[in-house]
């Protein structure tokens, strides 16, 4: 039986439109045997009343009135049994639906619709062609920018068809409940009502939410407002989630992580997917090179870009340093996939520069804004303050020293412990003594440490090295040695410096009683890390590692300490312990500077075959990566720092201060100020309060938001010669994917235990949704006896006997 019966008997029951089952049964308090001989005798009335009627009226006549006579009597009598009807309803729940609708940047991308499949997807939203044929029909004559609509504009007039009708028809079943996402889930507050001629709210009022619709979030976190949304909604009932993007997802958690536990939580996803395909487009996913560089020094720069439907076809990078091309490269697209571009130049101006990748854009690509990315170089001019110390004119010292002075980067001054004192000439790089005092020092941005007995240092020599480097940003390189470094060093103070820990035990090996040849093999830290690269591309890096010549000793130590980060080990498994392979080239960060650990005193056999190549450039690149901070410090009682140089907008910026005073004291202030401002001329500063850091003396620590887009420095407030540099650079993650990502978003769909929709499927939804909500079954009891359809049938039975009785002329 359907919805009208149930209504026809007068039952009033919430969300019932199904009868699955009936009994009927009797409340009436006299006997059923009286009954019947009522009944029997009422029955013998009648039949003699027309029996013995003097009109004369044919047969048929007589005996539909009598017919119709005792029909009344039975249902006089039948209300003296009080008959009862048992009812089992079953119907769907009004539960609430959740729209969700994606307003992140790329829902303004407009997509050119050149596939036909496309086009009439466009032609469905702007009800142009019937949304329940599909895309089978033919498409009408097309207009000149008929189909130039952004994603959003196509979701509020697909919305807003009234042929589709869809946001109506699910009005019927389910109470809509609208929001929007980007990088967070926002709530769409319903309009001011607008009352109908019939004084409810009419259709326009109750969606007008869909014009309000904006796109300019900044990045998409799918998954994250997923998970917010089932937070919110937990224990509520629910029919279901009605989803709405083009599927992109660039922060936050993956969706198809949160879809498991929104399956489990009742919440599947119905996802409307907006968008094509297969744009074509051609998008520059970033730029990697180091953010500081040499005048005239080779600068690798990598650039990652990508290319949509744009197999076969070729491109020019270019790269700009400024306004001036430094480089170009003619790229050819293979597939979808990113690839890797490796261009390199030689700054020739020093400065602050902006270093952009652009490929220029096609007049048929989707986006034309995301085909070029930029970082900030800087090109110093500055020379390198290398302090070398070392027992004897060992082979890596001879060839270290020869490469170093011949570089014009570098200021090098060396100590020799066992050489003659003459050498220490006015015109020599060598120095008489290792200085003595701080301030002496700390002039220098690197100090490399040979093999060198440590009972040639003072205790406060030594202590001065660790504030070197912990304290004062400084950069220390410890080369071992098979007399004393680094064993020796046990129970002193730059034990505490290294970034590896060993027992002070010696092998005593000699030259002449060397281990056997060895490999070093780079870890994966050590094939990412720029200063072990001898070349630009990472498999070629390290097919050229693996070729090195061997080495034929390394220190022995145990383990890496923690914090530290190994980059090079020696493969054999007898020198490994249960930490791993044994560690021969690790890093760390002490304190605020950084070391060093180079464990083995070999290096100078890589220039077998070779000559000056690989081991020049790579002692180049770890003597540049390790001086660089220090060497941008500023004045050496003034060190800045910060987390990274690159923000985007309203991302927290973190400024780290070691601060001392004119004697090399720590500064005890509990709070200092510092400031930063847009570089130009008369900036607007803004002030950043640096709140002193517990038991780190003289170290300070502010934050606050990247401001808007453009260069800044940031100085403390008694040292505005000290500057740090900062970039806050234009996000623009939402342009990085611009393809619907269909299967994606099938997959989500499926795994929430939903659906996913085109616009040709849209009309099947209110449909989907209603099969799959809850059914509830109730039981209801409607009294026969007393319900209008029973005594309309008695008024009925009555007036039937009454007219016929006058058509035949009777009483």
């Amino acid at each position: 039986m359907s919805e009208w019966l149930i209504r026809f008997l007068g039952v009033r029951m919430e969300h019932a439109d199904k009868i699955v089952k009936a009994s009927f049964t009797t409340r009436g308090g006299i006997p059923l045997g009286w009954l019947l001989l009522m009944g029997l005798l009422l029955g013998i009335l009648g039949i003699f009343v027309y029996l013995r009627t003097p009109h004369p009226i044919s047969r048929g006549r007589k005996t539909l009135l009598l017919g119709l006579r005792l029909l009344f009597f039975a249902l006089l009598l039948l209300l003296f049994l009080r008959p009862i009807a048992e009812l089992t309803l079953e119907g769907n729940v009004r539960g609430s639906l959740l729209v969700l609708i994606d307003a992140s940047a790329s829902m303004l991308i407009k997509d050119p619709r050149a596939a036909d499949a496309d086009q009439k997807r466009a032609a469905i939203a702007q009800n142009l062609i019937d949304p329940a044929k599909g895309i089978g029909q033919s498409l009408p004559r097309r207009r000149p920018g008929e189909f130039d609509l952004d994603r959003l504009q196509l979701v509020k007039t697909l919305l807003r068809n009234p042929r589709l009708d869809l946001l109506p028809q699910l009005e019927k079943s389910f109470d809509i409940q609208p929001y929007a996402f980007a990088q967070n889930l926002m709530e769409i507050p319903p309009a001011s009502a607008v009352p109908s001629a019939a004084g409810s709210q009419s259709a326009e009022g109750r969606f007008a939410w869909v014009d309000r619709l904006q796109a300019n979030g900044a990045a998409t976190a799918l998954g994250d407002s997923l998970r917010e949304l089932s937070n919110r909604k937990r224990g509520q009932q629910l029919s279901g989630v009605f989803v709405v993007t083009d599927g992109a997802n660039n922060s936050g958690s993956l969706p198809l992580e949160v879809a498991a536990s929104l399956r489990a939580s009742g919440f599947p996803l119905y996802i409307y997917g907006v968008g094509i395909t297969s744009p074509r487009d051609i998008i520059v996913e970033n730029i990697f090179a180091q953010e500081i560089t040499f005048l005239k020094d080779e600068l690798p720069v990598a650039v990652r870009i990508r290319g949509q439907s744009m197999a076969g076809q070729k491109a020019t990078l270019i790269l700009n340093l400024g306004k001036q091309k430094v480089a170009e490269r003619e790229v050819t697209f293979t597939s979808d996939a990113e690839q890797t571009v490796n261009v390199s130049f030689a700054p020739q101006q020093k400065g602050d520069f902006e270093m952009e990748a652009t490929i220029l854009p096609r007049s048929d690509e989707t986006v034309k804004d995301n085909n070029s990315r930029s970082q900030r170089l800087r090109v110093i001019d500055s020379q390198i303050r290398v302090l070398m110390v070392e027992q004897t004119p060992r082979w890596e010292f001879r060839y270290l020293q020869a490469m170093l002075l011949r570089d014009r980067r570098v200021n090098l001054k060396c100590v020799l412990v066992e050489a003659d004192a003459a050498i220490a000439t006015k015109d020599s790089p060598y120095l008489k003594r290792f200085p003595v005092g701080k301030e002496e020092l700390f002039q220098y941005d690197l100090i490399i440490f040979g093999d060198v007995d440590p009972r040639n240092f003072s205790g406060a020599q030594l202590d001065n090295i660790n504030d070197f480097v912990s304290k004062f940003g400084g950069a220390f390189i410890m080369v071992a040695g098979k007399r004393f470094t680094p064993g020796a060093y046990r129970r002193t103070v730059l034990e505490k410096v290294l970034p590896v820990e060993f027992d002070g035990t010696f092998e005593g090996l000699t030259e002449n009683n060397a281990d056997k040849p060895m490999r070093l093999e780079l870890t994966a830290a050590g094939k990412n890390s720029f200063m072990l690269r001898v070349t630009d591309k990472v498999e070629e890096n390290a097919a050229i590692w693996q070729k090195l010549p061997p080495v034929y000793w390394a220190a022995r130590v145990s383990r890496a300490k923690p914090a530290a980060e190994v980059l090079v080990v020696d493969p054999d498994p007898l020198k490994a312990s249960r930490f791993g392979k044994m560690p021969v080239l690790a890093m760390q960060q002490y304190g605020v500077g950084h070391v060093l650990y180079v464990g083995t005193d070999n290096l100078w056999r890589w220039r077998k075959n070779a000559g000056d190549g690989y081991y020049t450039t790579l002692w180049a690149q770890m003597i540049q990566r390790m001086a660089l901070q220090k060497l941008l410090g500023g004045s050496r009682r003034t060190q800045l720092s910060s987390n990274k140089q690159n923000y985007h907008a309203a991302e927290r910026v973190s400024v780290y201060a070691r601060l001392y005073t004119t004697g090399f004291e720590p500064m005890t202030d509990r709070v200092v100020k510092g400031l930063f401002a847009i570089k130009g001329t008369t900036p607007s500063r803004h002030e950043v309060q640096l709140r002193a850091l517990p038991e780190q003396p003289g170290l300070y620590r502010g934050e606050f938001a990247a401001p808007p887009a453009g260069a800044y420095k940031f100085w403390m407030d008694h040292d505005p010669e000290t500057q740090l540099d900062f970039n806050v650079i234009e996000t623009k993650f939402e342009l990085g994917e611009t393809a619907m990502n269909e299967q994606g978003l099938k997959e989500l769909a499926k795994a929430s235990g939903g659906e996913f929709f085109r616009e040709e499927d849209l009309y099947r939804l209110p449909q989907a949704l209603t099969r799959k909500s809850q059914r509830v079954q109730s039981i209801a009891e409607v009294e026969i006896w007393s319900s209008p359809p029973y005594f309309i049938l008695l008024i009925l039975v009555v007036s039937l006997e009454w007219i016929f009785r006058k058509r035949a002329f009777l009483k």
